[in-house]
């Protein structure tokens, strides 16, 4: 008896000692994550006052020129908000309602400079600087909730699966966003076909079940999907019906989408405390790669990287095997820890909606007629993207230098056909 009492004593000891453990670990870990969305909180509600005061100021002037810097800073922020709205746990109907919001009101902004009929653009941004003294004030009361203190791991469990009461007023932000925006900027025709090709549900590959998904995520993340908390279908209307699966494994709390057609991973996303970097570009970019050949997307090529303190954000893109050009369009992002290369995020939606590419004849050009003496073109790519019209076009995807004594770099996409330049970048 005495025996049996001490080995349950004991137990109940270790049980302590453990729990308390995690529950350190889980401290830590909120802390962590309420620094991180806190922050990009406070960049959004800054820079959406900014917006604000920039709209107001470019209603000011008559001349185009005269308001220029306030139109190019409403591009600038418009840009800069969507960037960290794009890392908070909010609504998914929010998130993209605002920034196809913001991006329209952006490149309205550009475009109208360089062409554009002034009473127009008065009237439209007239329009757009009332909305966003409505959503200025909504956006005050939907944050406050997550600026007013410490959570927990099971709140940014929930938000991470949209089902704290919060939500609610992130979706109905969400629904007058997208009233505001097709009040203010309607969409053309070919707009619409795009939205269109956008919600299609038809994804012709045979369906899986719940298990074979939960599978098919163990096989690919063997190391952190030893725990999944919940496994469940998609809301009703999704443009492509998933499972949405949530584990949390030691320190990282997370989310996979796997769509319920061919077992396609959608998204996934990792939280965790990171870790100094051991891993070089070159190490993280091999086991990216493995990643997506393992996940079998085979059909992309390397595009570009960014990298912050704590990763590595790599793009690929789809190539058309017919004539090996890249399809801009189907792009696949993702992000790799440096402390262990451990993958911390995957985006895929784009690539799975799958470009319909038209075939297009490619004209004789003499670049040396085309352009000034003093351009080089460095590098010649074809690439599929889209015009202003939204239309795929196969176009010349040029690297070139001007200028000998600055060495200028432009990216410049020149359509095969018409030979239209579409777009000219600097780098």
């Amino acid at each position: 008896m005495k025996r049996m009492i001490f080995i349950l004593t004991y137990a109940f000891i270790v049980l302590g000692i453990y729990s308390f453990g995690k529950t350190q670990e889980n401290e830590q870990l909120s802390i962590a994550l309420q620094t991180q969305y806190s922050k990009s909180i406070s960049d959004s509600s800054q820079k959406l006052g900014e917006l604000e005061e920039a709209v107001k100021k470019s209603l000011l002037f008559e001349d185009k020129k005269s308001s220029a810097k306030e139109r190019e800073d409403i591009w600038r922020l418009s840009s800069d908000i969507k960037a960290s709205i794009a890392s908070l746990p909010v609504d998914e109907s929010f998130s993209t309602a605002w920034m196809n919001y913001l991006g329209r009101l952006g490149n309205y902004a550009k475009e109208s400079t360089e062409q554009g009929n002034s009473d127009e653009y008065y009237a439209v941004i007239q329009k757009a600087s009332d909305n966003l003294s409505e959503l200025s004030n909504e956006w005050q009361v939907a944050t406050s909730g997550m600026l007013s203190g410490k959570m927990s791991i099971k709140n940014w469990e929930n938000r991470l699966s949209g089902t704290t009461e919060e939500e609610t007023k992130w979706s109905k932000m969400g629904q007058s966003i997208k009233q505001y925006g097709e009040a203010v900027f309607p969409l053309t025709a070919s707009e619409t076909d795009a939205q269109k090709k956008k919600e299609l549900r038809n994804i012709k590959d045979a369906k899986i079940s719940e298990d074979e998904a939960i599978q098919r995520f163990k096989n690919l993340l063997p190391e952190v999907s030893n725990d999944v908390i919940a496994a469940e279908k998609s809301r009703k209307g999704s443009p492509y019906p998933f499972y949405h699966i949530r584990f949390s494994q030691n320190s990282s709390i997370g989310y996979i989408d796997i769509t319920q057609k061919g077992g396609h991973i959608l998204s996934y996303l990792v939280e965790r405390r990171m870790g100094k970097p051991t891993k070089s570009y070159e190490e993280l970019l091999q086991m990216a790669n493995q990643f997506l050949e393992k996940a079998e997307y085979k059909d992309v090529v390397f595009e570009e990287a960014r990298e912050n303190d704590v990763a590595w954000h790599f793009v690929f893109i789809r190539e058309n095997p017919d004539n090996g050009a890249k399809v801009f369009s189907d792009p696949i992002h993702i992000k790799m820890a440096k402390d262990n290369g451990e993958v911390l995020g995957v985006n895929t939606s784009e690539y799975i909606r799958k470009e319909q590419l038209k075939p297009q004849p490619i004209r004789p050009v003499n670049w040396k007629e085309f352009f000034r003496p003093d351009v080089k073109i460095m590098k010649e790519e074809l690439a599929y993207v889209e015009n202003n019209q939204l239309e795929q076009r196969l176009a010349h995807y040029l690297t070139v230098v001007s200028n000998e004594k600055k060495q200028e770099t432009y990216k410049i996409v020149i359509d095969t056909d018409t030979l239209e330049v579409i777009k000219t970048e600097k780098q």
